[in-house]
């Protein structure tokens, strides 16, 4: 059995999440925030998650737990079949992970967990961030349906962890951000029909919602 430990706030969490349910794995969901515990250290050793425990054993960081997911579990690929489209895919996917969901988080934080908001230079530091990646990843989508191509992959699936963080962060600014990558709004139509993709957006709704709540509580 695998555990998978983390957030659904968190978009590598919900990476993981997504990948294991296209796998078709049975999985446990073991809900925690990042932690510099000992415990936790000697299983993820930054204390960050995701996580998962495979037969007891530790592995962290998403793309790792998702390249091992496709060594593992080599049916229903979530890369394409060429090493070029492979490539592709795991480019695309770093977009997402490395620089887009970044530059959202300061934003998102400051909404979600009460922090200090940016001032207005990093905001629009922030911003401009966000609009640069986006247009770059539109140089690069090929929408064949899919982001890389014709095969639903690790590009796919970090888009569907990224983008409604976008989203959320449109609302920060009041100003459309999906509008710089085109096509974005169908394709994200088209994930929401995956039952992987909505099963994950509907926890996280569900997650941010509890949070808000709790939050109002307190004030």
């Amino acid at each position: 059995m695998i555990k998978l430990y983390g957030v659904p706030l968190s978009p590598y969490y919900n990476k993981v999440k997504i990948a294991l349910l296209e796998k078709g794995v049975k999985f446990e969901e073991s809900l925690m925030r990042p932690s510099q515990e000992m415990t936790i250290l000697e299983k993820s050793p930054m204390g960050k998650i995701p996580f998962v425990e495979i037969n007891g054993h530790a592995l962290c960081e998403s793309t790792a737990i998702l390249e091992w997911l496709e060594d593992a579990y080599p049916t229903a690929s979530l890369l394409p079949p060429t090493p070029l489209g492979r490539a592709h895919a795991r480019e695309l996917m770093l977009m997402f992970d490395l620089y887009l969901g970044p530059a959202c988080t300061p934003l998102v934080r400051a909404r979600l967990f009460g922090s200090p908001l940016p001032d207005r230079a990093a905001t629009t530091a922030a911003r401009d961030t966000i609009v640069r990646v986006l247009n770059s990843i539109a140089r690069l989508a090929q929408y064949g349906p899919w982001l890389a191509g014709e095969f639903f992959s690790f590009a796919d699936i970090s888009a569907a962890a990224v983008l409604p963080v976008v989203r959320f962060t449109s609302q920060l600014l009041d100003e459309d951000l999906l509008a710089h990558l085109p096509g974005a709004e169908p394709y994200l139509q088209r994930l929401a029909q995956r039952v992987s993709v909505a099963r994950t957006w509907e926890d996280r709704e569900t997650a941010i919602a509890q949070l808000l709540e709790a939050r109002a509580a307190q004030d």
